[in-house]
This record gives C-alpha cells, structure tokens and sequence, in this order.
C-alpha cells in the first residue's frame, strides 16, 4: 500500500508547514517515494546519536517523515532587514518542537540546521542538559548558514559532543526555543518533560576541565572499583594519595550545574545519562554511586576531612558537598516521581536552593518530576502573576494535604521582603533562606493528625488566611539571635546570653525548678534530638563542652560559679571532640534562631525574627507551634515556626481535649 496514502489521516497531526507536501497528485507519488528512500538512506549514514549507532531505517520510515520533508523549510526561516540575513524562528503549535542536527566537523565554527519536529514523530535525539553560565559571555555559531549567538556554556557542549565525520541530532532549549517569545516559551515548557523522556539518551554538560577536574573523574572511576568493599573504600578515604583528588572532587560536585533548578526533571526524565566534563565523559551512575558509598562511608570521611576544617570553596564541609549536593541532590528526588499530592512540596523544599532565573519557575521547573495529579493543577503560564502562582500553590496544599506545613516555608530571618508583595503565609520560593522549617526537618507532630481548620475571608482576591490553633501564650523574654554566618565564639557568646535568661528565669525557684529547667533548656538547644548520652548526663556534657570552651577561648568572661565547676567536670569528652559535640548536636541548630521565654514560663527556640507580644500557638493541622505578631485591627502577621519544649508531639492537642487550652481563630494577612 502507498505509505502516503496510509497517512493521510494523520496529516492534520504533523506541523502545518508539511501539510502542503501531501496534497500532491498520484502522478508525482513514484517520484516522491523515490526521493524518500533515498533521503532516508543519506540521513541513515550522517546522522548518529552519541553512541555511535545508526537510527533504526524502519524507526525513520514511520517516525521521521516530519524532519525528512520540513528539514528543507528550515532555510525558509531566514528573513532579511536592512540587508543584513539573520536567523528567524517559524512559530510552532500543538505538540511540534524543533532540533537541530549538528553537521560534522568542517570547520572550527558550529554548523547546524533546524530540524521541525514533533512528539508523534520524531527521529531518535539526544537532549543536552546544561547550565546557561554568563548570558554575556557569548559565542557565535551557524545555524542553517547564518549566524546565531550562544553562550559559551552552550558552545562547549556543542563542541564536546561533535563528530568529526556524521551529524548529531539534538535538542537544546536555547537554540529550539524561541527565547523572546514568552507565549512559545510556556508552551514549550509543557512539553519539556516528554521531550526529555522521549530523547534517546541526556547529554549532561558539567562546563570545561579546570580546578583539576580531571583528578576528580579519576576518583570518580576509582571509586566505582571499590564502592562495594567497605574496607576498600576505607582505605581510598585514608590514603594521601587521593587528597587533592577529593579536593577536585568537592570543587566538580559545586559547578553552576548542580544549582540548576531545570536539570532535575531533565535527568530524572531521561532514560539514560552521560555526563560530560571537558574532554572526559562518564555514566551518570558512576557519580551516583559515589556519592552513596561516601555517604555509607560518612564517619571515616568525618575522620580525615572533619567538619570545620575542611571547608570547600564556597565554605561547605566537604562531608555535605560529597553526600548532599552534586548528583545526589537530583537522584534523591526520584521517590518523589510517584508519590501523591504531598510530593509538591517535599520537592519544592527540596530544589528551594536551586537556581532559576525566572522565579515562576520555582515551581514549573519541578513539575516535570511529580504525578499527574499535582501538575494538572499548575498549567505553564508566564502571564500569570507571580503572586498568583505562589498563592496556588498553598491553596492547593492546604486543600489536598489538609495540612498547613506549608505556611512554615515563609522564612524571614535573615531579614528577607518579598518583592511580590506576597502575603506573610505565602512562601517566596524564589527566596534561598539559610535555614529550614522545622516541622518536616525534624519530624515533630505539634498537632499530631488533626487537619487544617481554614478558610479565605477574600476568596476571590485570596490575601488573608484564617486559621484555627491552640493559644500558648506569649513571648515574655528573647535572647540575642544567632545568624547564619556565625563562628565558634558567636555561639558561645550566643549561649551565655541566652543562659543568663534562664537563670533569671530560675529566680527564687528550689533546686527541683532549676534541675527541671537546666534539662529543658540543654533539651531546647538540640531541638529536642536524640544525642548519644541519656537526657541526665547531656545536661552534664553541654554545659562542660560550652563552659569549658567559653574559659578558653573568651578568659576574659566570668563564669558564673555553676558554670564554673561545669567547665573543670570530667565528663568522658576529649578536648579534640568538644568542638564537634558542639557542631553535631547544638551550634547547627541554633543558626538563625534565638531562645525566649513565654508568660506562663514555656521555654523554646525559634526565627530571629520574633519579637516580645508574639502570640505562640499550635495551629491544627501543623508540624510545629507557630508565631503570630497581633496587628492594629485585629488581624496577624506570620513570623515563623517555633520550637516549644515540650510541645513538639501533640501535648497542645490533649490540653484541648480535657480543656485545659482553647482554641482560637486568627486571620493572616
């Protein structure tokens, strides 16, 4: 049967600019199908993917007839202003998108040309992920012989994957999308996720060799010799000789690329992966698999590159550059590929400090990634507000979750406003706090599993939120807040301060008040963690390991005289390891947060950004207590999450059951 007038049918399917192809008469059809067969067989031969291997013929017969006939429309795409020839995008529609074949290397400028496409039918690609890098850092390349401006980034990866004598065809976003056209753009965006599932292979772009880059794939690979053997792996962790190839390594896992917010749904889609770094390429499971063995291998890596020593360049601990960010940042979030509505925002907390430079994007550079049921609900749309787009977000959240966690992601210590004029309850998520929520970082359960009690007094504009939650009084007294940015001293400074409340606190008390409150507060200073010594001989332990480093470090302070004989106590902690029990269990912690005290005696810690007269309440439905600061006309403005001792695991909630608390209604604005 004519394969043409088999597809008939489908002709409404392919970009219109083919549909004027079909509509040929039977005379000329002989001629067309020799043509066919033959342009098949050329493209056969120039064009490859990666790999090396040849598309299937039969593949290219049924799926590629759009690029076969349009590939010649590509040079219609050409207009001419003022005598000066540039390239111009033909508008695309539906499910079509565009790529490029990579001609081979003739010369030493790029040659490619504009291959229309679309998601029915298409030949195998490979799609390129990559970091944009300095927009001003420009190259300039050909496309269907005429000039198009990249960046650099996007020149080294064209580059690294050119062949000498067959072209390559693939899709990158900045060459197949029409980057000034805003309406384009949201419709592409919506098809990024098939495109990138749909491409043969991802093509991963790092940037060029420097910072001994090269040192670094060799611990890569030798890594992934030695992965299964622990004593192995301890013993590459222990030997000098891979010192500086682990300070390479550190260096590679913080590129740009890693930042990137886009690159996760463009790994994670992909069917395979290779990731390219300067000359020098490697599967993505080899970094994968290296950041998991160094995590199983976390206290041996403790041991040589100790935290607060070895600090990378952007003053990480190696220990979290090597088993939290790089490629494990983006693998970890493939649970989140099938799981339900509260996937939304595990992910967006996830990929909070990712780079993008269009701040919708927040949230529809993770869509591609999450189930069907979260994305349906946030359509691609660049005209929307970005105000709108974020409220949706809680509003969806609060009504599919009936949880209201969420609100607890507006963080504003460090000091931050929002330049959409978002509500207090509505998280900018383009904002890269330096600290987390508390409720979903710790797993705390404030109002066990009772649901969000809410509602929207101005539907239609969605500014306030009313919610309901359980009084716990106020704040009476704050101590200093400790940043984010701070240093051994800043938290002992930190602690003296907030010591000395505590002691005022203690007042006239008797000795069993003062022991109560000694636990609570060493309690409070770890967030309520478990630490390896029983809740007795932690208080014993952190105040030697504060007291006794104050006296050393700040001689010129007087202890008080309980601290005192804490700083001379003998409580099985070496001097070498006092800094450390510091880091690991209160110091972390402690960043961007103070302690205070409330008007019925409660104790906790929370933001640096509270204030005395902030409201402390447990609101149904939410991880943690919260702070509200009461306003003029009776409404609240949302502060942030709280640590309450004793409050962290639904005591709140049976106090509401036998009465003993109320709950109350508080509009947010």
């Amino acid at each position: 049967m004519d394969p043409l007038s088999s597809r008939e049918s489908d002709i409404q399917q392919l970009p219109s600019i083919a549909r004027p192809l079909f509509r040929i008469s039977k005379k000329a059809r002989h001629v067309r199908n020799s043509r066919k067969a033959c342009h098949l067989e050329r493209l056969q031969h120039s064009t490859k993917v990666p790999g090396g291997s040849h598309p299937n013929p039969r593949s290219l017969t049924e799926s590629a007839e759009t690029s076969i006939f349009l590939s010649r429309f590509a040079a219609g795409s050409i207009t001419t202003t003022n005598g000066d020839a540039r390239f111009q995008y033909r508008d695309i529609q539906g499910t079509e998108f565009r790529l490029i074949r990579l001609l081979p290397e003739s010369m030493s400028i790029i040659k490619c040309e504009v291959v229309p496409a679309c998601l029915k039918s298409h030949p195998k690609y490979v799609a390129v992920s990559y970091a944009w890098g300095d927009i001003d850092d420009t190259v300039k390349i050909q496309v269907d012989g005429y000039p198009f401006t990249v960046t650099s980034s996007l020149h080294g990866v064209l580059n690294a994957i050119r062949k000498k004598d067959e072209a390559v065809l693939l899709w990158a976003d900045a060459l197949c999308i029409n980057q000034n056209n805003k309406e384009e753009q949201s419709q592409q965006v919506q098809l990024m996720t098939s495109i990138y599932g749909q491409a043969e292979s991802v093509v991963v772009w790092l940037g060029p060799e420097a910072e001994n880059s090269r040192l670094a794939v060799e611990l890569l690979q030798e890594v992934a010799k030695v992965a299964k053997q622990p004593e192995a792996m301890d013993n590459l962790i222990a030997n000098s000789y891979w010192r500086d190839h682990f300070t390479a390594l550190v260096n590679l896992f913080e590129r740009d690329y890693w930042r990137r917010l886009w690159v996760v749904q463009e790994v994670l889609k992909a069917q395979s992966v290779r990731v390219y770094c300067g000359e020098t390429s490697l599967p993505w499971k080899a970094y994968t698999d290296a950041s998991e063995a160094f995590d199983c291998h976390l206290d041996q890596l403790e041991r040589y590159f100790p935290s607060g020593f070895s600090v990378s360049q952007q003053q990480q601990y190696y220990t979290t550059v090597l088993t939290s960010l790089g490629p494990v940042s983006i693998h970890n979030l493939q649970i989140w590929k099938d799981a339900g509505t509260n996937s939304l925002l595990e992910v967006l907390r996830a990929c909070r400090t990712k780079f993008a430079s269009e701040p919708r994007d927040k949230v529809f550079g993770v869509l591609g990634i999450l189930p069907e049921a979260v994305r349906h609900n946030f359509p691609t749309d660049y005209t929307a507000s970005l105000k709108e787009v974020y409220i949706n977000v809680v509003d969806f959240l609060l009504h599919t979750t009936r949880r209201l966690d969420v609100i607890c992601e507006a963080i504003y210590f460090p000091i931050h406003i929002s330049m959409a004029n978002l509500p207090s309850w509505v998280p900018d998520w383009s904002h890269i706090p330096q600290t987390n929520a508390l409720g979903l970082s710790y797993n705390f359960s404030a109002s066990q599993d009772t649901c969000v009690k809410f509602k929207f007094p101005d539907p239609t504009r969605r500014s306030k939120l009313e919610i309901s939650a359980i009084n716990l009084g106020t704040v009476e007294r704050r101590g200093i807040a400790l940043g984010t940015l701070f240093g051994l001293d800043d938290s002992l400074m930190a602690f003296l301060h907030w010591h000395a409340i505590l002691l005022e606190m203690q007042g006239s008390h008797d000795r069993e008040y003062a022991i109560r409150t000694d636990k609570a507060f060493c309690r409070t200073l770890c967030l309520g963690q478990k630490t390896r010594w029983e809740a007795e001989e932690w208080v014993r332990v952190c105040y030697h390991v504060f007291s006794s480093l104050i006296r050393e470090r700040l001689p010129y302070i007087q202890l008080d005289h309980e601290l005192g004989l804490y700083a001379d106590l003998d409580v099985g902690v070496l001097p070498d390891e006092r800094r450390r029990v510091l880091h690991d269990n209160c110091a972390s912690r402690m960043a961007s947060r103070l302690f205070f005290v409330t008007d019925e005696g409660l104790i906790g810690m929370g933001t640096g950004f509270m204030d005395p007269g902030d409201i402390v309440c447990v609101p149904l439905g939410c991880s943690t207590p919260i702070l509200l600061r009461p306003e003029a006309n009776g409404e609240y403005r949302y502060v942030g999450d709280v640590y309450v001792d004793g409050y962290m695991h639904g005591k709140a909630v049976s106090a509401l059951k036998h009465r003993i608390r109320t709950l109350e209604e508080y509009v947010i604005r």
